[in-house]
């Protein structure tokens, strides 16, 4: 389980998270939800140790986090706006990254058909083959979180079911996710527990179920929940 207590982080006189506590249970599929500037990258960066908060703490089964070197035994993390080597061809990418980690996961090769695309080189490649090559970075260990921020940016539906199948795949044999997404109908579709931000606060967390309840809400639908948690 990942945890975090009283977490805030500021930019300058900008207070982009606001005593942020969460408990994430294990092999979930968890959404960070809100709109843009709610915070939701933010938290992410704080959780994978890309980012220290300015005061709070973060738990890892129970174990306070005290060093960066605890976090990267557990998580595996892929930013937005992540960049790749441009002027690689990506199968001379991946000879790279396999050599560089030490493990190679062919079935998730043929799953994201990233043989398509060997001798291509990066900088050519369209924004949805990208977002695939930069999904195999983050896929292909054996730790138990992996943390995605935005991971459907620049697949139309039917590419965006054949990633959904690859993280429920995953999540099955042991993984847990946390994903941060704009799209809230995309989120409700793969998603298991929710965690719902609004300007740095958290308003809620929770299954459909416990959060349609919370808020009244019959539908179940993660919208109308989300419109009625920030009343409007």
């Amino acid at each position: 389980m990942i945890k975090t207590e009283n977490i805030t982080k500021r930019y300058l006189k900008n207070k982009v998270l606001d005593d942020i506590s969460i408990s994430i249970p294990d092999k979930t599929i968890t959404g960070i939800i809100g709109p843009n500037g709610a915070g939701k990258s933010t938290l992410l960066k704080i959780i994978s140790g890309f980012e220290f908060p300015d005061s709070g703490t973060i738990y890892i089964n129970n174990n306070k986090v005290n060093k960066h070197s605890m976090i990267k035994k557990h998580l595996s993390y892929m930013p937005e706006n992540m960049s790749l080597y441009p002027d690689y061809f990506v199968d001379e990418f991946l000879d790279f990254f396999h050599s560089a980690i030490n493990y190679m996961d062919e079935k998730l090769m043929d799953s994201l058909s990233l043989k398509k695309i060997f001798y291509k080189k990066i900088k050519h490649l369209s924004k949805g083959w990208h977002q695939r090559l930069k999904l195999y970075t983050a896929l292909a260990n054996e730790k138990p979180v992996i943390i995605l921020d935005e991971p459907f940016d620049g697949f139309d539906p039917l590419q965006m079911r054949d990633i959904i199948k690859i993280f429920k795949s995953q999540n099955s044999e042991g993984k847990s996710f946390i994903l941060s997404i704009h799209q809230l109908s995309d989120a409700q579709k793969i998603c298991d527990y929710f965690i719902l931000l609004d300007t740095g606060v958290k308003i809620a967390e929770g299954s459909i179920d416990s959060l349609s309840e919370k808020f009244s809400c019959k539908s179940k639908s993660l919208e109308n929940i989300f419109l009625e948690a920030l009343g409007k």
